[in-house]
């Protein structure tokens, strides 16, 4: 009992943190720091076996997630469609390449028996950004109302699907580019997306 309990508060300490830390930056800053941690956190999650760290790496990039999408969802509202082209650039170019690297280092993460299967961290990662998402919302609601958490679920939701879908993208195209590079002919030996095996 008292090891879930270390596990749970190593996660929640971390989203905590990293969900302020970027809520209260402003969009670009918000979303490169987000990137830092996702990609940090892609290559770290593999590799560290200890379960405390663990939750507190997957905490701290989930927390940094949803405040980025806070911000960006509240700079999107408050924008002119016809204004911040290069911010939003700018946003999706920070996701993209942290999507790279995540999909590179979940590639090579899968194919060490001795690392965590990739599966775990994004099982467990899906989980924790709905369980965040849903203690946003009622906590919008407790505090300001049904109206506002309304538009709360309904920009972060949106917000959401356009920093996954940037990060989704290109980690799963240098997946892909990973496998077919380094296909079974040549005894295991050729090159991958990533380097040299």
């Amino acid at each position: 009992m008292a090891t879930r309990l270390r596990l749970l508060g190593a996660g929640l300490a971390a989203v905590a943190i990293a969900y302020l830390v970027t809520r209260h930056l402003q969009a670009l800053p918000s979303t490169l720091l987000t990137a830092v941690l996702l990609a940090g956190g892609s290559v770290a999650s593999g590799r560290t076996r200890t379960p405390w760290r663990w939750w507190a790496v997957l905490g701290a990039s989930c927390g940094g997630l949803l405040g980025s999408a806070m911000v960006v969802g509240q700079k999107i509202q408050s924008t002119h469609p016809h204004e911040g082209l290069q911010l939003r650039l700018g946003i999706v170019a920070c996701l993209m390449l942290a999507g790279a690297i995540g999909g590179g280092s979940l590639s090579r993460d899968a194919n060490h028996p001795d690392r965590r299967p990739p599966k775990d961290t994004l099982r467990s990662a899906s989980a924790l950004c709905t369980g965040i998402f849903a203690v946003v919302v009622t906590l919008t609601f407790l505090h300001s109302g049904l109206d506002p958490a309304r538009t709360v679920s309904s920009r972060l939701s949106t917000a959401l699907t356009i920093l996954v879908m940037a990060l989704t993208g290109p980690g799963w195209l240098v997946h892909l580019l990973g496998s077919s590079w380094g296909g079974e002919g040549g005894g295991g030996k050729g090159l991958t997306f990533t380097g040299v095996r």
